[in-house]
């Protein structure tokens, strides 16, 4: 299938949506790798609906053979991904810098599109602050795995573990992610820590290794943050650095 046939079956369903909704369609929008011009044999669609009264959050349908996932939002919800500090900021907010509008007779999506590029200070620190509780639940799982020597448990965690960190690191650096999928590949730029949770991520590990990869990114994060003046609870003592 031409890649530009995924971006008319978007088309398509917006002109579906504004017949069945109604007033209630607010507005319609494709993001990600169909809207960026980057999609592969087997993409997805992502589809954005904004609707006053929502129903199903995230649904998918099937049309000739592509599947299209939709995130239902209202136009509240929508401020609050690009206003707001969710954990994962950075990937939100290249979500929205990729957003191609299909349906916008308000102008809602262009005026979010435009405010996307220019996220506050203050939005990545609190983004970072959330990020980091997030990770500190993940180094608890990863602590008591190689505590009691399992290391089956061990790796999955530190692959959990390694999600959250990386979002934080992401975050306290204002770093705003093109697309989801290079995460891994965009912390390496960030050094020792960066690519310690990226080992965590892709690297089998013994237990003492895990154990001391996590300990050091986590101590590395806390001062990272605390540098950058992020309000942070009293964690756990930090165990070494990398």
């Amino acid at each position: 299938m031409a890649p530009s046939r995924r971006l008319e079956l978007a088309k398509a369903l917006a002109n579906e949506l504004k017949e069945r909704q109604g007033r209630n369609l607010v507005a319609v929008g494709v993001y990600g790798s169909v809207a960026r011009g980057e999609e592969r044999a087997h993409s997805d669609v992502d589809v954005l609906v904004v609707v006053r009264r929502p129903r199903a959050a995230i649904h998918h349908v099937v049309r000739d053979g592509v599947l299209l996932t939709i995130l239902q939002q209202t136009p509240e919800q929508a401020r609050a991904e690009v206003l707001g500090a969710r954990p994962d900021l950075n990937a939100a907010l290249g979500g929205w810098r990729s957003l191609k509008p299909l349906y916008d007779p308000s102008g809602l999506l262009r005026a979010l599109m435009k405010r996307a590029k220019h996220p506050t200070a203050a939005q990545f620190r609190e983004a970072a602050r959330r990020a980091l509780i997030e990770t500190y639940e993940d180094l608890g799982k990863v602590r008591n795995a190689v505590a009691a020597e399992d290391e089956e448990e061990a790796r999955e965690m530190a692959i959990w573990y390694s999600g959250a960190a990386a979002g934080a690191l992401l975050d306290l650096h204002s770093h705003v992610l093109r697309t989801g999928r290079r995460a891994f590949v965009a912390i390496r730029q960030y050094g020792a820590v960066g690519e310690a949770i990226r080992r965590l991520r892709h690297e089998t590990l013994s237990l003492e290794e895990t154990r001391r990869l996590a300990e050091a990114s986590w101590a590395d994060l806390l001062a990272l943050a605390r540098r950058q003046r992020v309000r942070l609870p009293t964690f756990a003592g930090a165990r070494g650095s990398l």
